[in-house]
């Protein structure tokens, strides 16, 4: 099932869907009863030929019971909702980290703790833009802000709503108790983007996120360091921007194949894979040994081999 409040993955989920379905069951009730009534009594005490239908007053019986009922009904769901909303407003118990969330103009951006797990080699942190990865059955408490308009943070699977207001910080937590993606959406009306401002959480086996977050800070680095930004420059620079596209760049061109998300494909042309260092190196050296064929050129001895490193390196960044 997709995002969807009644699909819960996680304990704050639960929680509100397990009220929503005490809620909906005793309005059901409720439905039933007095659309009930209504009808039988409109049939039973209907006028028709050999008897008139009369007014009846007085029935204290009844009024004490839609009183009464009603009341206590009332006061349980209260004190139910207020037993809900002390547990998901507990973002500060048995918390495993805190990730600061700062949303803008339509995108989520997300800042991991100040753990030695996420340092990068330069003593920043890791940030990461639309997405967040967090382990599994760990509570993980948000902290939102917003860049310029009210936005609101939103993944039906994992929790409610909270709103990220611009000067102020909120707090929320979420915790995914399976392994998946679970989807959401900014959730308040921010301006024309609005639709577009999506965000996934990616839930991984608590074995498994260590290894997740080595690589993420080594991407991180890879993008920050001084090989990438050379590799960008010789890209940028050389023969590569005149064939190839990369949205963002200055590189448009038009005969070989647009490499925006290269990073993220299944494959290099359709015959390499995966895409990583190894193969895009492979290719970039000499791609028509590889498919012949291909318009490509070989840049082995063409260009120097610390210039095609630098050039993968950036590369790898494009995802």
């Amino acid at each position: 099932m997709g995002p969807w409040t009644l699909d819960p993955r996680g304990p704050l989920a639960e929680s509100i869907s397990v009220l929503y379905w005490i809620l909906f069951a005793c309005a059901v009730v409720v439905l039933a009863i007095v659309v009930g009534a209504l009808t039988y009594s409109g049939i039973k005490f209907r006028d028709r030929p050999g008897r008139v239908a009369q007014q009846i007053h007085g029935q204290n019986t009844f009024e004490l019971i839609w009183t009464i009922v009603p009341t206590l009904m009332v006061i349980s769901f209260t004190a139910l909702s207020w037993q809900r909303l002390n547990f998901i407003n507990d973002v500060n118990s048995n918390v495993a980290m805190t990730v600061k969330v700062e949303g803008r103009q339509w995108a989520w951006g997300f800042t991991y703790p100040d753990q030695p797990m996420f340092k990068l080699p330069d003593g920043t942190l890791l940030q990461a833009g639309e997405q967040l990865d967090i382990p599994v059955g760990q509570k993980i408490k948000l902290e939102l802000t917003a860049k310029d308009v009210i936005h609101s943070f939103w993944v039906p699977n994992l929790g409610g709503k909270k709103d990220a207001v611009p000067g102020h910080t909120t707090t929320m937590w979420i915790q995914a108790d399976q392994p998946g993606t679970y989807k959401g959406q900014c959730f308040e009306f921010c301006g024309d983007g609005h639709a577009d401002m999506l965000v996934t959480v990616v839930a991984h086996p608590q074995n498994e996120y260590a290894a997740w977050a080595k690589t993420a800070v080594e991407e991180a680095a890879r993008a920050t360091s001084p090989e990438t930004k050379a590799g960008r420059d010789a890209f940028l620079s050389g023969p590569c921007a005149g064939c190839h596209t990369v949205k963002g760049t200055t590189a448009a061109g038009k005969v070989g194949p647009e490499l925006t998300h290269i990073a993220s494909k299944p494959n290099i042309a359709g015959v390499l894979s995966p895409v990583n260092q190894e193969n895009l190196t492979k290719w970039v050296r000499n791609a028509p040994s590889i498919k012949p064929g291909i318009l490509m050129p070989k840049f082995e001895g063409v260009l120097p081999d610390q210039q095609i490193d630098q050039i993968v390196q950036w590369l790898l960044t494009l995802k």
